[in-house]
């Protein structure tokens, strides 16, 4: 299994609390987690037999006295990132350390920019993108895991052609976990942007 790794991540927003803080909790924090997972099975002879990509989103919510080291930064990233977001666990485990560094560097920012009593919008994009042999098939047990993506067929259908999924070539699972093909999907898009075609969520 190989497993490649990019974290961004940046501050979107600064603004006045809703609710005044708890005395000394620091500012709000709120990061928007986003994630982007691709899987690619191999054959013998190097190809690209099946794959998937699929997205994720969460939006947590912390007080910056309790982002306050790395240790802390690094088990949000790996919790938020599986346990929330059905990330592969040692695709997680990999993208720890990175998502907790970028994590404490923009906070690190919003300190210097003195908050105060503000509330702070992080955003966090981590795109992994994982390659394994056909022999392989079962490892990758996270949300883009092969032998759930296997589960599929057969027993779901594209909710903008209504056929069955024949194959686990270019499935795309979209945040709200709804299953189409890739092709429907970019269909459907420039009609209604940014809205799944089943339950119309962003």
């Amino acid at each position: 299994m190989e497993i490649d790794i990019n974290v961004m991540g940046f501050i979107a927003e600064m603004k006045p609390p809703e609710a005044i803080h708890p005395a000394g909790s620091g500012f709000l924090v709120k990061i928007g987690f986003f994630l982007s997972d691709k899987l690619k099975v191999i054959d013998e002879d190097g190809e690209v037999t099946k794959s998937q990509l699929c997205y994720e989103q969460k939006i947590i919510t912390r007080y910056s006295t309790q982002i306050c080291n790395p240790s802390y930064a690094e088990q949000l990233a790996y919790s938020t990132l599986h346990d929330d977001m059905d990330m592969d666990p040692k695709a997680a485990e990999k993208a720890k350390a990175e998502v907790g560094r970028t994590i404490m560097n923009k906070m690190e920012v919003a300190r210097n920019s003195n908050p105060s009593l503000w509330t702070v919008f992080m955003v966090i994009r981590v795109y992994c993108a994982i390659e394994i042999s056909y022999k392989e098939g079962g490892e990758s047990s996270g949300e883009h895991g092969y032998d759930r993506l296997l589960k599929r067929l057969g027993d779901d259908d594209c909710s903008v052609c209504r056929e069955e999924f024949e194959s686990t070539n270019h499935i795309l699972i979209t945040t709200c976990h709804h299953t189409f093909h890739h092709s429907c999907l970019f269909e459907w898009l420039p009609r209604v942007p940014m809205s799944c075609p089943l339950c119309r969520s962003d």
